[in-house]
């Protein structure tokens, strides 16, 4: 009996030992599965949360089917993402009134004027999300990433930029044999004097049609116009308090100057035909326009044999240098609870394979800087074969180094360029008269902030 009772009791010791192990190592275990879980990276976290679906909604201002034609390629191949068009108008109170209606778009794509998403202050800087999920900027333009930073007062990366475009001095060669008149060097940049001393050649009138010699696209004094003052990459005020920097900016009194040159070539600017495409009539031998503008402005391709391009005109001090690109940065909002998944979106976007795809139709042309890439810009399009389309890429394109300020929207520079081009006002009386102008419509905003 003793000894079934001492085989029993060591039995039972034996047992107890053994589950006492067994405990041990499953804790150990389970502590361990904890102690990994807790030290996972980011992007192993990130990766589990993606099997989960998740719908990330795009505030879009350009309509529903030039959305889907950017975006649904990118919703099909993120199998866990699903892309959501929300409309937007891009304007403050359309997003306001979104919000009213209870959505929350993910990405907001802001055009133009970051009014509406800095009042309501629903930015996410997006240089940490960079990093975390292996981004490297510099594989961006730099010019759209100095463009983007410019936004920002901290200088942060607000957005990724949607795209861009590009500019061109095109030509008639028609025009110039009629005035006989040399074709300029298709690979190197004219400086501006150059390209006006040319149209003054070949503006006046040849078999009953009068002719420019240069425009500028859609308006010699419209957005075009300010090509030349976009080289210099500079604000027109103070950002914070909107005081006038004309007195300490040179360039702002070199442009005028030479816009009132170009202005003075007898017969080149016409009131009437002012806002019109001389170019897309055959009247004009030369016209900065930007990608596109083929087969946007210029109608049949049978008619553009004769059509090519140039590369932008620059200043004589600055040759290498031509206007900077802007874009519509793609904002990630600060309150989604989606914002790693919003980045894949924005990465994908700007992928090469993506990107690639993009520019060789030519709706929009590369956010990378990578030339193979560049250098396919509008390759399948049909109005741009055999045309010099090296032309986009020559030079480099300025970098807006300090931050934008809000108070240069009140400076109406293409109604100062109207006044110089149809009256004889001087261009330092026209720059003191902007300022007192513009001075009062910004103090008017200030007072009602």
């Amino acid at each position: 009996m003793k000894m079934y009772e001492l085989r029993k009791n060591r039995l039972a010791f034996l047992m107890f030992i053994f589950f006492t192990i067994l405990f041990a190592a499953c804790s150990n275990q389970t502590g361990s599965d904890s102690k990994g879980e807790s030290n996972k990276s980011d992007t192993t976290d990130l990766t589990e949360k993606n099997r989960a679906p998740v719908t990330i909604k795009i505030a879009y201002a350009f309509g529903e089917e030039s959305f889907h034609g950017r975006f649904d390629h990118i919703d099909e191949k993120l199998e866990n993402i699903e892309i959501e068009y929300v409309p937007y108008e891009n304007t403050l109170e359309s997003l306001q009134e979104i919000y009213a209606n209870n959505v929350k778009p993910d990405i907001i794509i802001q055009y133009n004027d970051m009014t509406p998403v800095k009042e309501l202050d629903v930015i996410e800087p997006i240089d940490d999300l960079a990093v975390k999920h292996g981004l490297d900027l510099e594989t961006l333009r730099p010019s759209l990433v100095a463009y983007i930073r410019s936004l920002d007062e901290d200088g942060k990366m607000i957005g990724l930029p949607d795209g861009s475009s590009h500019v061109a001095l095109y030509y008639n060669k028609e025009i110039f044999d009629l005035f006989g008149v040399e074709y300029p060097d298709p690979e190197k940049s004219m400086t501006w004097d150059e390209v006006f001393a040319l149209a003054k050649q070949m503006t006046g009138e040849r078999n009953g049609l009068n002719y420019v010699g240069f425009e500028f696209a859609w308006g010699n004094t419209a957005a075009g116009a300010q090509m030349p003052l976009r080289e210099f990459a500079i604000n027109m005020t103070d950002p914070e308090t909107g005081e006038f920097l004309f007195d300490d900016r040179p360039e702002f009194k070199q442009y005028f100057n030479m816009m009132d040159t170009f202005y003075n070539i007898p017969d080149i600017y016409d009131p009437e035909t002012e806002g019109s495409c001389l170019f897309c009539e055959k009247r004009a031998a030369m016209s900065l326009a930007s990608n596109l503008f083929l087969n946007e402005g210029m109608g049949d391709l049978e008619d553009q044999d004769s059509l090519d391009m140039l590369p932008t005109p620059v200043w004589a001090d600055a040759p290498e240098i031509t206007p900077y690109l802007g874009s519509s940065p793609m904002i990630i909002a600060n309150y989604s609870e989606h914002k790693d998944e919003a980045f894949q979106v924005l990465m994908e976007y700007i992928s090469p394979e993506n990107q690639l795809e993009m520019v060789q139709n030519g709706s929009s042309a590369s956010v990378l800087s990578d030339p193979a890439i560049l250098e396919q810009f509008a390759v399948d399009n049909e109005y741009y074969k055999n045309k010099n389309r090296a032309a986009w890429f020559t030079g480099e394109p300025a970098l807006y180094e300090e931050t934008q300020s809000r108070w240069d929207i009140f400076v109406d520079i293409g109604g100062a360029l109207k006044k110089l081009a149809e009256t004889d006002i001087d261009v330092n009386t026209l720059m003191r008269e902007l300022e007192e102008e513009s001075n009062a419509k910004i103090q008017e905003a200030m007072s009602q902030k």
